[in-house]
This record gives C-alpha cells, structure tokens and sequence, in this order.
C-alpha cells in the first residue's frame, strides 16, 4: 500500500481532484453551506460560485470519467480557501485548445463591465443563442455578477489539442454596502 501524504494550508476549507459530478457537486456545495463560518449573504454567494465552476468542470472538461452520465463526468479540481478579507474559489480542468482564446476574450469583457453592463450582456447573450453553446458564457458572466470581482484565469498548453485551464474569484468577507 503506498500512502501519500500532502500538507494543506490551514486557509483550505476544501479541496478535490478527480471526476466531478452532480453527486459531488451537490456534496460538496453542502458542506460548504453548513461549515463555512461568515455572514449568510456571503455564504450564498460562495454556495452559486462554486456550484457554477464546479458544473462547468462537469460539462465543459476535456477529460469526461465517464460518457454515460446525463450531467457529465469532467475530470479537474476544484478547491475553496479562505484569505483573511475573502474567500477563493478555483477549478482546473483540460480544455480543448481551441476554447483557451474564447475564454480569455469572455473573461477579460467580463472583468472590464460594470454590474449594469454584466446585466445587459447576460440578457444580449441569452436571446442570441442555444443553450449549449452559452452555458459557459453565461456563468462567467453570472459569476462576475455575483462576486463583483475579477475573474482570474490561466491557461497553458499541454498539447498540441489540448491546455489546462485553471479560474478562480474571491467572494469579499466584507458586503460593500452603500448608506
């Protein structure tokens, strides 16, 4: 038996590597609901972020566990850390190649709007096309609208069909709440 044993930052609330599925999703976004110690508000909004980067490893991920299953299998990870002013949500999952620039180009649009112009960009987008092909699109958007921070991606080459991409966005401890 080998065993492995890997050191976790104190900050980690979670951390996964491997299929994820809509059994794990919603495991997963349990547990944060009900051990994740911040306002409610707060909570809620980790809860949507996660479950919309987690789904889009499960749909989007170029590496599918298994092709059987109605939601999909996407192979990637997913972690949830808590900083001292706010909380980081990431995924990591191999793409197909061709979709690294599309992403970019819809991260940085999303990054440079307003929260009036996320709204209007996510109801343009809606009426333009089928739902597979804005899935992704429209939870970015819907993850800027929800944080009101920056969505940071990277994305590296692996092969010449394939790169993996990596996101993560803070969920702010502190609501910016206007008097």
């Amino acid at each position: 038996m080998i065993m492995i044993h890997i050191e976790y930052p104190e900050e980690n609330i979670i951390c996964y590597h491997g299929p994820i599925n809509i059994d794990l999703v919603s495991f997963a976004s349990n547990y944060i609901k009900k051990y994740i110690v911040a306002d409610a508000s707060v909570v809620g909004k980790i809860y949507k972020v996660f479950i919309e980067l987690a789904q889009n490893v499960s749909y989007y991920s170029a590496r599918q566990y298994s092709k059987l299953r109605a939601f999909g299998s996407g192979i990637g990870w997913l972690r949830v850390d808590e900083k001292e002013d706010h909380f980081a949500i990431s995924t990591g999952n191999v793409i197909q190649k061709e979709h690294g620039p599309i992403l970019e180009k819809h991260c940085t649009e999303i990054n440079s709007l307003c929260e009036d112009e996320l709204r209007e960009l996510k109801r343009v987008t809606r009426s333009q096309a089928g739902i597979r092909d804005i899935g992704a699109h429209i939870g970015l958007i819907q993850m800027g609208l929800i944080t009101g921070n920056p969505l940071n991606l990277n994305i590296e080459s692996q092969s010449e069909n394939h790169s993996f991409f990596t996101i993560t966005t803070k969920v702010n401890k502190r609501l910016n709440k206007e008097i």
